[in-house]
């Protein structure tokens, strides 16, 4: 756990290592709360941002072929599973 001290203006700053591991970088927004006297910060997710797990769907649509296809393989690993 890190200690940061609130400085001139209120102003926090947080160490590298830990904006770091969250993805957080120089103009990122974060979203600030405070519940039962404890301070939250979380990123916030604007859009066309690659971290948002929407921007990914449908990326691999027919890797592994027709929709048809792998309904019915899905139906057979399913029915295998109830034997």
């Amino acid at each position: 756990m890190s200690t940061v001290r609130v400085g001139s203006n209120r102003v926090i700053t947080l160490p590298a290592s830990i904006l770091d591991r969250v993805g957080v970088g120089e103009n990122d927004i974060l979203e600030a709360d405070c519940v039962n006297g404890v301070i939250t910060l979380t990123p916030k997710v604007r859009e066309g941002n690659l971290d948002n797990l929407m921007d990914y769907a449908g990326v691999a649509a027919r890797v592994f072929g027709p929709a048809d296809r792998i309904d019915s393989y899905l139906t057979e690993s399913r029915d295998e599973w109830e034997r």
